[in-house]
């Protein structure tokens, strides 16, 4: 299933989304869920790959972050901050 069949409408994915960290990530090798408000407040994307900030640091639910889609549409977490 992709993240198009869920969305009304094809997005332009040809910028930088601003997003959420859906759920706590456990380890460095696991994968996160981010949720993109603007596309869509409910529809959580999956096995996003996201950049590490340190040696320590792993991405919580409720950090904001930004999201970015390859060539592939697949979906890239590259900078996210802890929640304020």
């Amino acid at each position: 299933m992709s993240l198009y069949d869920e969305l009304n409408e094809t997005p332009r994915m040809s910028r930088i989304w601003r997003g959420i960290i859906a759920d706590n990530v456990s380890d460095f090798a696991d994968r996160c869920s981010v949720i993109i408000a603007e596309l869509d407040p409910k529809l959580k994307i999956d096995n996003c790959r996201w950049q590490s900030r340190d040696a320590t640091s792993l991405p919580a639910r409720s950090d904001p972050c930004l999201v970015i889609f390859d060539n592939d549409r697949q979906p890239w977490v590259v900078a996210w901050w802890p929640f304020a």
